[in-house]
């Protein structure tokens, strides 16, 4: 590992102010499970590192009329464990829970689970060129191991996006709070960029903001949801195919549906398609199964990873019925 400096800010302004004055050359890190791991194999090398972790404000959890309020510098822990996050914010601590081992989850952070690099194994060698490390082609379309690949294209580059949060947050219609030269909120459906529009990065962070929270509007309170995914082990492993599902149930019917996909595309996917045709519907095994078509019927996977749309289509039924099959 190539020398770094590390700061310690005590607050986000000042955690901004050294980003800036990095120049380019500086990162901010929070819990560094993935960061560390990218410089530790020459992947990424920062002049700077500017750490988050005593940074108060970024650890605070917040539940009340207004929605729930979560510090990007909460540990998954944190989310797992918080009494508050029951009913419709159920799905986060399950999410949260079914991350990595105990030992990554009392690291790691929100912020770090949404801004994590790709898996990609081409991109994660140190002795691989690629595009997202400034090459010239995608090596990991020609090759025969390919469980962190898009089934959903992705132009030039195949990686996908592992997040575990991602996709329960996004079915929850939540924001990003972002501070650097200015504040902003982003919508989380803004938040992430494929290769489309930029191939080197995975979000629209500028070099000098952070993640400062993530708000997620007040659910109803009969809406329930689950998160599922499937991995190659049973702990430790990032996702091959994920899912987040939910719905309130009324009338014995299925209202305000929302499913989102992980794992199996650049950016978390949303299923609109298939979230109407569920809406307003009685579930039935057969109606979760035409749901889990859809989801998939834009799919267009590489030449080895044809089984992570039968994975996901799986994973869908699975989570319609767990959420909605006993009505």
């Amino acid at each position: 590992m190539r020398a770094f400096a590390f700061l310690e800010p005590t607050s986000v302004s000042g955690a901004t102010e050294m980003l800036r004055a990095g120049n380019g050359k500086a990162r901010p890190i929070a819990g560094g499970s993935d960061l560390l791991g990218e410089l530790k194999e020459g992947l990424v090398h920062y002049e700077r590192l500017v750490s988050l972790s005593r940074i108060g404000e970024l650890r605070i959890i917040r539940a009340g009329p207004s929605g729930l309020h979560l510090g990007a510098g909460a540990t998954l822990v944190q989310i797992e464990r918080d009494p508050r996050l029951t009913g419709p914010y159920r799905v986060l601590a399950e999410a949260a829970r079914g991350v990595a081992t105990p030992e990554i989850r009392n690291q790691g952070t929100l912020g770090g689970n949404l801004c994590q690099r790709p898996r990609c194994l081409h991109y994660r060698s140190p002795w691989v060129s690629c595009l997202k490390k400034g090459g010239t082609e995608c090596p990991a379309l020609a090759s025969e191991y390919q469980p962190y690949l898009s089934v959903f294209g992705g132009a030039s580059c195949a990686s996908v996006h592992a997040s575990d949060l991602a996709p329960p947050l996004l079915a929850l219609d939540a924001s990003v709070h972002i501070v650097g030269a200015a504040e902003r909120v982003v919508p989380l459906d803004t938040f992430f960029c494929g290769p489309e529009v930029d191939v080197r990065r995975e979000n629209v962070l500028a070099g000098d903001e952070v993640i400062t929270a993530v708000a997620v509007p007040p659910a109803s309170a009969e809406w329930r949801g689950t998160y599922l995914k499937a991995r190659e082990r049973t702990a430790g492993d990032f996702p091959l195919a994920s899912v987040a599902f939910g719905c309130a149930l009324s009338g014995g019917r299925m209202r305000h549906v929302r499913m989102v996909l992980g794992g199996v595309a650049p950016v978390p996917r949303r299923c609109l398609k298939a979230q109407a045709l569920l809406e307003d519907q009685s579930p039935s095994r057969a109606l979760a199964e035409l749901a889990a078509a859809e989801a998939f019927a834009d799919a267009t996977p590489l030449a080895h990873n044809g089984y992570k749309v039968e994975l996901g289509r799986a994973l869908v039924v699975r989570a319609i019925e767990q959420v909605a099959g006993g009505a």
